[in-house]
């Protein structure tokens, strides 16, 4: 791995210490690096991590990219589970893929925009998570 992937990989892991996970592909979907924070259990095994972030985030990314023509640049892509948050994004060419412990995604998505100059709208960034609500 090349020394600027290594640097982008700490720096994203210093951020914020609910970032629990950093994967790094090529727009050829070739996994360039697959990082668990060293004090965190991961929740699914490795070679699974492996296998999803290499196939999941470069198809959603490339089938969300159709509407840029339209719509303009995509930003991020954000995933909410019970036990796990996910965000991905474009960013020098590649594709980043964090998760992080749950919580309120405005301060990440800020801290994101503002450390990596990311086209993210101002307004998302200082939302947090609203309480769930029944309709």
């Amino acid at each position: 791995m090349s020394r600027p992937q290594t640097r982008l990989v700490d720096e994203l892991f210093a951020l914020d210490s609910r970032i629990r996970y950093v994967a790094l592909l090529d727009r050829n979907s070739k996994l360039l690096e697959s990082r668990m924070r060293s004090n965190v259990m991961s929740l699914t095994p490795e070679t699974y991590d492996r296998k999803f972030m290499g196939s999941v985030p470069p198809m959603i990314l490339d089938t969300l990219s159709q509407l840029e023509n339209q719509c303009g640049p995509l930003a991020h892509i954000s995933i909410q589970y019970q036990k796990v948050d996910l965000v991905i994004f474009p960013h020098n060419n590649q594709i980043v893929a964090i998760s992080l412990e749950p919580g309120p995604l405005g301060p990440i998505l800020r801290k994101l925009r503002d450390s990596l100059n990311l086209h993210i709208h101002s307004q998302l960034a200082k939302l947090a998570r609203a309480p769930q609500t029944g309709r």
